[in-house]
């Protein structure tokens, strides 16, 4: 048999047609699914394990960022206020209930500040020497740092609290600071104790009974109000005083 090219040809064609396998590139593509797809199949406590396993670091990020943006954004924001009045309540037993009213929205309209003028109130439980925790380190280091700048008008504490700072200077002397007419409405209730140097003084006035004290919910065996020493703003401190003791006031 005499085989021409052609049939060779004919042959090869065949054989080609003849052959089923198809290489990988021929294949149709596999559908991978989106995370959407992924997510839509999964149970309520699947979808949450999957979030939290792939996207927590996107997720503390997001939360980062917008703590960030907000932390920014205050201090942006609160320097185009002023601080018209800023009080410190010190170790009221029951710190978080606390009612700052009296003086942030009461004293504040009696004052008739303006709406650029912030009335500023903080809480903090303190304790002094061997019982010094950190978190009073760091309360004593924030309080420090208010009076350096001047910026603390009154601080409102129990006695131990008021001990330790007027021991270290930090109240005014009030029978020599106080106008006459506010002096006679708190002479009475006058609290001393010692100065830096051993002295006593009259550093502080017990709140104990009044009606500020009570709608303020102040815990203390006895609540005392001292002036912070240094204050830029002591007309208002005197002007609280007045607001809580004199009779004519209208609350």
């Amino acid at each position: 048999m005499k085989i021409t090219e052609e049939t060779m040809r004919q042959q090869q064609a065949g054989s080609s047609s003849g052959n089923t396998e198809t290489s990988p590139a021929d294949l149709p593509p596999v559908h991978q699914p989106t995370e959407k797809e992924k997510l839509k199949a999964m149970s309520p406590r699947d979808k949450a394990w999957y979030i939290w396993t792939y996207y927590k670091f996107h997720i503390f990020g997001a939360l980062l960022l917008v703590v960030a943006l907000y932390i920014v954004g205050s201090s942006i924001y609160r320097t185009t206020f002023d601080t018209a009045f800023h009080c410190m309540y010190l170790n009221s037993r029951g710190e978080s209930d606390i009612n700052s009213e009296p003086i942030e929205k009461d004293f504040a309209e009696w004052m008739q500040f303006g709406k650029k003028e912030l009335v500023v109130t903080e809480t903090a439980f303190v304790s002094f020497g061997e019982k010094a925790t950190e978190y009073s380190y760091a309360m004593m280091a924030k309080i420090t740092a208010l009076v350096m700048a001047h910026d603390l008008d009154v601080m409102i504490g129990d006695t131990t609290s008021t001990d330790h700072y007027a021991s270290i200077g930090g109240f005014e002397n009030l029978e020599t600071f106080l106008p006459p007419d506010v002096l006679a409405l708190v002479q009475a209730r006058l609290y001393y104790a010692k100065d830096e140097n051993g002295k006593e003084y009259a550093c502080a006035i017990d709140l104990s009974g009044t009606e500020f004290a009570e709608g303020s919910n102040l815990s203390q065996d006895t609540p005392l109000l001292g002036l912070v020493a240094g204050s830029q703003r002591t007309d208002h401190s005197i002007a609280l005083i007045r607001y809580i003791f004199d009779p004519s006031v209208t609350k």
